[in-house]
């Protein structure tokens, strides 16, 4: 946890300084973080369905 406090409204992604528009499973986040979250679940159900061998 970080000691510096953070900003109302700010994405929850520690690298980023954009504003918080979504919630997601990661929590509250800008759009940008939104978008690349989404790409690593749709990644990861991919993989688990290959693994399932649905393909």
């Amino acid at each position: 946890m970080s000691s510096k406090p953070s900003r109302v409204g700010a994405c929850d992604t520690p690298s980023c300084t954009g504003d918080a528009e979504t919630i997601t499973p990661e929590g509250y986040v800008c759009e940008t973080c939104a978008a690349e979250i989404a790409v690593h679940y749709e990644q990861a159900r991919e993989r688990d369905s290959e693994a399932r061998g649905e393909r």
